[in-house]
């Protein structure tokens, strides 16, 4: 046999192959479109991702698909979907629909992807494509938790003699006023206070104190007090919440000394009734801050802690103090955990026998509890059922 024979046999050996595989030049290459984003609403119910062929095909193409989880879930988020896309002969585009779930919840952002899988008379470039569904949540309502802990509505000897149940269909400004602004709050946290609805509101009873992520390195919230509305000296304090949680997100229960604009902090003396650090969710601190000034700063505080696996975002607790001429007791679901008297000044004044008035607020990021990261899910709240007094 000749050689150009030999170079003959072998070119159609060759082709002979790439016909007998389809080559993946004679294929249709498969693609999605675009991902998918849009707010959770009625208008956008179902989200719909074209799936393409680059170029007709003279054969029928199969291509089947599955949705799968990221951080949305299947049944609570979206429906789960699969099945076989089929192009026919001269079809180039298909739609792949997948049903959202509407609500009207306060959640985070939210995705799901959907998977191109097994090809027949196409192919798949990266052996399978991936569209991803962003479920963005501009509602306003949140899915409170529902159950926990409820305190008494009376105490023996002590009287119900100031209340705010949150029942009304604003945040009553008899009530509250607002801290405003972004100035890091002595403790370089992130957030700017506002008194915009979006952060502070009143829904299905309860005051909702929201933290919303702007952009990178941007938060909102607010901050809520009573001084020269509601300033109290001594009494039983019940207030019952849910907690945001995550990493940086620092919700508190406090109270101020009345004269805090005239000898400032920590003068006035600060009792925190609750604090809890998002990255830790579990656990409640109570604390107590005195001091003659900033540079002689003191505090002492002790904590309790649901058992594992819950956290404080799971359902209601109450979040209580007990206090008295030179006693103060915090309680957490009416058992005490940790309690503060003159004794324990280490020789600075004692603050906490003077009218004091009450701080609610969610911060983000500062010294204590670090700054969030991609784990913190945004928005979170903290929800307040009610503050009640008695003395």
């Amino acid at each position: 046999m000749t050689r150009l024979a030999l170079i003959g046999l072998t070119v159609c050996a060759m082709g002979c192959s790439s016909c007998d595989n389809g080559g993946e030049a004679a294929l249709a290459e498969i693609r999605f479109v675009s991902d998918r984003t849009a707010f959770e609403n009625e208008i956008n119910s179902t989200y719909s991702f074209e799936v393409i062929l680059d170029a007709a095909s003279t054969n029928e193409v199969t291509v089947q698909y599955d949705t799968q989880e990221i951080s949305a879930q299947e049944g609570a988020d979206f429906a789960s979907t699969s099945g076989t896309l089929v192009f026919e002969p001269g079809v180039t585009s298909r739609t792949i629909e997948v049903p959202v779930v509407i609500d009207p919840y306060l959640e985070p952002d939210e995705q799901f992807s959907v998977v191109l899988s097994n090809p027949v008379n196409g192919f798949l470039k990266d052996q399978e494509q991936v569209a991803v569904g962003t479920i963005r949540n501009d509602d306003t309502a949140v899915q409170l938790a529902v159950g926990g802990y409820d305190a008494p509505t009376s105490y023996p000897g002590l009287s119900l003699v100031w209340a705010d149940e949150f029942d009304g269909p604003e945040i009553d400004p008899a009530n509250w006023t607002y801290d405003l602004g972004a100035n890091g709050w002595g403790n370089q946290e992130l957030q700017n206070y506002t008194n915009d609805e979006t952060n502070s509101y009143i829904d299905q009873g309860n005051l909702i104190i929201r933290a919303e992520k702007v952009s990178d390195g941007q938060f909102t919230s607010a901050r809520l007090k009573s001084i020269d509305l509601h300033e109290f000296q001594f009494g039983r304090v019940d207030v019952r919440a849910v907690l945001p949680i995550g990493q940086g997100i620092w919700p508190a229960i406090w109270m101020l000394g009345a004269n805090f604009s005239e000898i400032g902090w920590p003068d006035c003396g600060e009792i925190d009734i609750m604090e809890c650090i998002g990255s830790d969710p579990r656990r409640v601190h109570g604390t107590a801050h005195w001091g003659a000034d900033p540079s002689q700063h003191t505090y002492l505080g002790g904590s309790t802690a649901v058992p594992f696996p819950g956290t404080l975002a799971d359902e209601y607790h109450v979040y209580s103090i007990e206090w008295e001429q030179d006693s103060i007791r915090w309680y957490f679901d009416n058992e005490e955990y940790f309690s503060i008297s003159p004794s324990n000044m280490n020789g600075q004044p004692y603050p906490f026998n003077e009218p004091f008035f009450f701080i609610l607020n969610v911060a983000v990021g500062g010294i204590w509890p670090g700054y969030p990261d991609e784990t913190t899910p945004f928005p979170g709240f903290m929800a307040v059922d009610y503050v009640r007094v008695y003395q």
